[in-house]
C-alpha cells in the first residue's frame, strides 16, 4: 500500500513549489545568495587574451541540448579538426543581466579542477554576434537521457554491475577532486553526467557550483539546489545549511541506485511528494539516527507528519547486492547528512576490489548518439 506524509500546515505546504514529473531541469530564479554571491565570483574570475570568435574557427552541425542556462551546439573546431561542444551562456533576463553569474562560476570552478579525466573540459570562451560560448570537449552521451532511452526498450540498465562500479568511481573521484578544491557542485544527476564512447564519465554543468569552506556551515545557502530526484530530505524538509558530503553524495547515492535499476529511486513530483517516495524507499527517519530531525523547519513548524512506520523497499529493491555493496549504498543514502561518508571515504569501499571487478574503460559498453539519433535535452 503506498504511503503518504501528511500535510499539516497550508502555510508550509504552499512554500513548497510543484514540479513536472519529468527529469527536472533547474529553477530559472535569481537568489540573494547569487545577488550576494555576484561580486566577489566577478572579482575572482579573470580572463586573459582575446577570446576567440565563433564564427572564425567552428563549424556548427546542430542543436544538441538547451537548459536553463544555455543552449548547447555540436561544432567542428577547424584548426584541430575535433568536435567540440559549444554552450551559449543566457542570463535570466538577457536584455538587462549582462553576463550571467552562473557562467562565471561555471568558468571559475572549471579552471580550478582544470585536468581531471572526469570532469568535462572548459577549453576555452568564445564570442559572437549573438552572444557569449563556452567550449567544452565533446562528449556522445548523458548519462540521464541514455538511461531512459535504454529502459524505455530493455526495461533495465544500460549498464551491467562491473560497469556501475566503474562510472561510480569515476564520478567519486571527480567528486574527490572537486571538495579538496573547497568546491561543492549543488547540481550533481544522471543528466549532468556525459559518457564517452571511450567509457569515460564526465561530471558537467557547473552553473549551480560555489566555493566552500567550513565558515559557511552556519550560513544562509540556497535551498533548492539540487533537482528534485536527487535533492537531499534535510532540503526536502527546509533545511538552509548543507555540506559538500551531504548534498553532493546523497545525490551520487541516488545516481549509484538509478545506474543499476534503469530508473530513478525516487521521482516525485514536487517537494512532498518526493519525501514520500525516499520514505518508501528508505522508511520512516528517527530522532536516534537523526538527533537533528524535528529541529528542520517543516517538521519544527508542524508543516507535515510522517507516518508511524514503513517498509524499506530499498533492501529488496537491491538485495542482490553484496554486504559491502549495500553498505555503500545504505551509507550515501542515510538520513542524518552527518553520517554520509565523503567521496574520499566511499571510494576506498571494498565493495570496488570484489567480484564482479570494475570494468576496464576499454570494455565499456558503447552505444549511438541520442545526439545522432534525435537530438538530446541536455548538456554538452
Amino acid at each position: 500500500m503506498p504511503l503518504h506524509l501528511k500535510v499539516l500546515s497550508a502555510t508550509s505546504e504552499s512554500k513548497l513549489s510543484p514540479k513536472p514529473r519529468k527529469r527536472a531541469r533547474k529553477d530559472d530564479t535569481t537568489t540573494a545568495e547569487e545577488a550576494a554571491d555576484k561580486d566577489h565570483v566577478t572579482a575572482s574570475t579573470t580572463t586573459t587574451g582575446r577570446c576567440v570568435n565563433v564564427a572564425d574557427r567552428y563549424d556548427k552541425v546542430g542543436r544538441v541540448g538547451a537548459g536553463t542556462y544555455g543552449i548547447v551546439y555540436k561544432a567542428k573546431d577547424r584548426l584541430t579538426g575535433n568536435y567540440v561542444a559549444l554552450k551559449r551562456c543566457i542570463p535570466h533576463h538577457e536584455s538587462s543581466d549582462g553576463f550571467p553569474i552562473t557562467t562565471l562560476r561555471e568558468i571559475q570552478s572549471l579552471r580550478l579542477c582544470a585536468g581531471h579525466p572526469n570532469i568535462v573540459a572548459l577549453e576555452t570562451v568564445a564570442v559572437s554576434r549573438s552572444g557569449v560560448f563556452l567550449v567544452f570537449q565533446y562528449c556522445e552521451h548523458d548519462i540521464g537521457d541514455l538511461i531512459d532511452s535504454y529502459y524505455a526498450e530493455h526495461r533495465k540498465s544500460p549498464f551491467p554491475q562491473a560497469a556501475v562500479k566503474t562510472l561510480l568511481r569515476q564520478l567519486l573521484g571527480a567528486l574527490e577532486f572537486l571538495h579538496g578544491r573547497n568546491l561543492i557542485h549543488r547540481d550533481v544527476k544522471a543528466n549532468n553526467l556525459l559518457y564517452t564512447n571511450k567509457g569515460c564519465l564526465k561530471l558537467a554543468d557547473f552553473g549551480l557550483s560555489r566555493p566552500y569552506a567550513d565558515h559557511h556551515h552556519g550560513a544562509l545557502l540556497t535551498p533548492t539546489v539540487a533537482s528534485l530526484w536527487y535533492r537531499p530530505p534535510e532540503l526536502l524538509l527546509g533545511a538552509t545549511t548543507y555540506t559538500q558530503a551531504s548534498l553532493d553524495i546523497w545525490a551520487t547515492g541516488c545516481i549509484f541506485g538509478e545506474l543499476l535499476q534503469g530508473c530513478p529511486l525516487a521521482n516525485g513530483k514536487d517537494e512532498i511528494d518526493q519525501m514520500d517516495k525516499v520514505v518508501q524507499c528508505l522508511g520512516v527517519p528517527t530522532v536516534a539516527d537523526w538527533p537533528d530531525l524535528y529541529q528542520l523547519p517543516l517538521l519544527r513548524n508542524n508543516g507535515i507528519q510522517f507516518p508511524p512506520s514503513s517498509r524499506r523497499t530499498l533492501l529488496d529493491t537491491f538485495g542482490y547486492l553484496s554486504d559491502r555493496g549495500l553498505q555503500l549504498l545504505t551509507t550515501m543514502l542515510q538520513y542524518n547528512p552527518a553520517k554520509r561518508w565523503t567521496a574520499a571515504k566511499a571510494l576506498t569501499s571494498a565493495y570496488f576490489e570484489e567480484g564482479p571487478l570494475p570494468t576496464p574503460c576499454s570494455d565499456m559498453p558503447r552505444f549511438k548518439s541520442l545526439h545522432e539519433k534525435h537530438g538530446s535535452s541536455k548538456k554538452h
